[in-house]
């Protein structure tokens, strides 16, 4: 017998497979469980396999597909197909009305054949849907609401009563119980489920299948601990040490992770937030809202007071909608008032991490869309890679490396945020384009150096060190052709690890790019605990854009050093990249989704990134967060348009045109005159 499973997700195929491991084991069916991951398009060859599993196939779940190419195609096939059962849950409303399970066919629920039991399995088995077609969430009821479904969803089908259709309605709505709670004992209950009710064989008569196992909606998880905890004062008093925002980061985990034990890659970035002596609050959320669990144990209720310093998200959907839709204004509006900084890192969903590395891209538009797109609408930031499912795996692992990396970089936010401001050092980085010493100091629509020494005064009225210029103008004459540190060789070889990477493009270092003899020259300005420096030219000369987004290649030896000095030798707490905009950003790697290969990634390293960028270029902007990890602050476009020619002005110039355009010489000659003379009565 066989049982054919298509969904959307990581957290359901090691349990699956589990199950039909386990099953056969104690049960002695033979069952095959055949799984696919809608998560992303599927090849024809894919497709193929896909339809042959759906003829032959006894039962089928459908669960999570919501939309595109894999969901229109599936309707298709599930219409051709007769199956003992099809099964289809939280998914987009065409593909729940393909639900057929004995009497009970979801097409015709408008029926009256299906009486109370139609309207219980349309009220609770379509709830997703239902949301996905409105398109966005009416409130925190809804989602309050829901809660309550997974609580009590048992005890209420122990009072419908099993008589004609409305058995197969409860029977629907068992499984859907099970689904709620997917731990690996309910994953092999729901299957088992489906085989006794729906599949006929003398081996299943036998078979008693146990009831949904209860786990807590919203919980506190720790991979330490041999339970979750309902209540933040029971963690804390698990935990042992002060919970408090300037110690603390608060976690966001996908509930079905969790409950169904695929947890590898949570475990490793919880361990390597903590290696880097911070505490942490993993908290699960529903897969549809994040709210209550945020509301539960990242906030004190009494006084309304954070209890950690910022919240990352490693759900990998919208903070208020999951993956089934997104309500952007709910999310942001709950954020706002909670005023704490939010980040959404990310475990691959939709593409193993095979794929993901060997990419030039880097992310696939579904995963692109649905991990980063969706939680940067929310507000999130630090789109950061740090695990997914390996080809051969069945279940989500950490990237041990990016997991430390992404440690270290919380850790220097939580630093800027807690520090004392007179111990905080900043570097502000200006732009030279296109690259010559008359450019310094660049940026669209932003004039710089007085921009510039706003900031500075700014950060010295609130705390910071600072050594202030007397003006705009001071400013601008020292930091012009101001060499602040010598890196030699040896010192370069020492503090960066990807020279000899960077020398198979650009030859021995130190290169010939600030240089001077065998150092490399970091122009800069040191004003106290303030560094203002001139990031590089790109190095191309007579084509400064070639090596921008690049497919191969590395920035320059200059380059390499000026960002190797900013978090090596001046040991920056974070660093400000000065207007509309630098070369960082766009330097060779993946599009979007970077690994440690990337060069934007590389450049960056841990430092916290704030970026001044123009508000009326968000597609780049959309670059400088996604590919330096670049929190956005907007300045607004100068209010100025074209003023024109006026009176003389505009004659003088449509007689201009006049003699440009004329053939004839006499006529050149009279224009010529009239010009002169005009010219003389406009002052030119």
């Amino acid at each position: 017998m066989k049982i054919t499973i298509l969904y959307v997700g990581s957290s359901l195929l090691a349990p699956l497979k589990n199950a039909e491991r386990e099953i056969n084991r104690v049960h002695k069916l033979d069952l095959r469980v055949a799984a696919y991951n809608f998560g992303s398009p599927l090849s024809d060859r894919e497709w193929e396999d896909v339809e042959r599993d759906l003829r032959e196939t006894n039962i089928v779940f459908v669960i999570h597909v919501m939309d595109g190419e894999n969901a229109t195609r599936l309707i298709s096939a599930l219409d051709k197909v007769r199956n003992d059962a099809v099964i289809v849950i939280n998914c987009m409303p065409e593909l729940m009305r393909r639900t057929r399970m004995g009497r009970l066919d979801v097409s015709t629920l408008g029926s009256k054949q299906h009486g109370k039991g139609g309207k219980l399995l349309r009220s609770v088995g379509s709830w997703v849907g239902n949301q996905a077609r409105r398109g966005k969430s009416q409130d925190k009821r809804s989602h309050t609401q829901y809660l309550k479904l997974v609580d009590r969803l048992p005890g209420i089908l122990k009072f419908v009563p099993t008589a004609g259709a409305l058995t197969d309605a409860k029977h629907y709505l068992y499984l859907f119980c099970y689904f709620l709670q997917p731990t690996p004992a309910n994953i092999q209950s729901m299957l088992l489920y489906a085989l006794v009710h729906y599949v006929r064989d003398e081996r299943l008569k036998k078979i008693r299948v146990r009831k949904p196992e209860q786990m807590l909606s919203v919980a506190i998880y720790h991979p330490n601990a041999q339970k979750l905890f309902q209540t933040f004062a029971e963690y804390q008093n698990w935990y042992r040490k002060p919970l408090n925002p300037d110690t603390t980061i608060g976690l966001l985990l996908m509930r079905p992770q969790v409950v169904s034990k695929t947890t590898k890659h949570y475990d490793a970035l919880i361990n390597a937030i903590e290696a880097e002596g911070l505490n942490v609050i993993p908290a699960i959320a529903t897969l549809m809202d994040n709210r209550e669990a945020v509301s539960k144990f990242f906030v004190e209720t009494v006084e309304t007071k954070a209890r950690v310093s910022q919240i990352v998200s490693l759900t990998g959907f919208s903070f208020v909608g999951g993956p089934a839709m997104n309500d952007s204004a709910a999310a942001s509006e709950f954020l706002r008032e909670l005023n704490l900084p939010y980040r959404s890192a990310v475990s691959l969903d939709t593409q193993t991490l095979e794929a993901w590395s060997d990419s030039q891209t880097g992310l696939n538009p579904v995963q692109a869309g649905m991990q980063i797109a969706i939680p940067e609408i929310d507000g999130a930031t630090e789109p950061f890679i740090y695990g997914g499912i390996p080809t051969r795996g069945q279940e989500p692992v950490a990237l041990d490396d990016r997991c430390e990396r992404l440690a270290r970089r919380l850790k220097r936010w939580h630093t800027l945020q807690t520090a004392p401001r007179e111990d905080v050092k900043l570097a502000v980085v200006l732009f030279c384009f296109p690259p010559n010493k008359g450019n310094i100091g660049t940026a669209a629509d932003l004039d710089v150096f007085p921009g510039v020494f706003d900031v500075l005064k700014r950060l010295n009225a609130e705390g910071y060190r600072v050594e202030l210029p007397d003006s705009a103008d001071d400013l601008r004459e020292r930091l012009i052709d101001n060499v602040s540190y010598r890196m030699n060789v040896q010192e370069y070889r020492r503090l960066c690890p990807y020279v000899s990477e960077v020398e198979n493009d650009w030859g021995t270092a130190p290169g010939a790019i600030n240089t001077l003899g065998k150092d490399l020259l970091i122009q800069g300005l040191e004003l106290g605990n303030v560094f203002i420096g001139v990031q590089p030219t790109f190095g191309l000369e007579g084509d400064p854009m070639r090596l921008m987004m690049a497919r191969s290649g590395s920035p320059h030896h200059g380059f390499m050093a000026f960002y190797t000095y900013l978090s090596k030798i001046f040991k920056a707490d974070g660093v400000i990249h000065f207007g509309t905009h630098g070369a960082l950003e766009f330097m060779p790697g993946k599009q979007i989704g970077l690994s440690g290969e990337c060069w934007p990634d590389r450049l960056i390293d841990e430092l916290p990134n704030f970026y001044i960028y123009s508000v009326n270029n968000p597609s780049e902007g959309s670059i400088a967060k996604r590919r330096s990890y670049a929190e956005l602050i907007s300045y607004l476009t100068p209010p100025i348009e074209n003023a024109g020619l006026y009176k003389d002005l505009a004659e003088l110039k449509d007689l201009v045109m006049a003699y440009r355009q004329s053939t004839n010489e006499s006529e050149r000659t009279r224009l010529y005159e009239s010009i002169e003379a005009l010219q003389q009565e406009a002052h030119f």
